[in-house]
């Protein structure tokens, strides 16, 4: 988990990126396997929350040399975001809006949870020319 100050607002997109592999829209084939293992082990649902050690998803375009490297995913925060410990005890802080788990109305189509993405990512797979999944 990474250091939260009370108060202190983490940096986080507000909005997801034109390629968020949160949005229906997105060619999900361009994830790697270790993308979407990273996206399961951060994963939580209610009931099965994930813990504080689970990894928060950081935009896959903000990388260390960036500007804003380790913003945290928009898209991740609004579809799992409440069911992660690490990031109910961001927003228990102050350290994260409730907005960055409640989106507004005006997003664009994400999908509802994990399985519905992992679901899409199997389909665009086997729709691609063959090459099947990358590593």
């Amino acid at each position: 988990m990474c250091s939260l100050k009370p108060g202190i607002e983490r940096d986080h997109r507000k909005r997801p990126c034109t390629k968020c592999p949160w949005l229906t829209r997105t060619d999900l084939t361009e994830f790697t396997e270790a993308d979407m293992e990273m996206l399961q082990e951060a994963n939580g649902r209610r009931g099965a929350e994930a813990p504080l050690n689970a990894p928060i998803v950081a935009c896959h375009r903000d990388q260390p040399g960036t500007t804003h490297a380790w913003r945290w995913c928009a898209g991740f925060l609004a579809v799992v975001g409440e069911q992660h410990l690490g990031v109910r005890l961001a927003l228990a802080m102050d350290a994260l809006p409730p907005q960055a788990v409640n989106p507004p109305a005006d997003w664009p189509d994400m999908y509802p949870d994990l399985d519905a993405l992992l679901t899409a990512r199997a389909a665009q797979l086997a729709r691609s020319s063959g090459s099947g999944p990358r590593t």
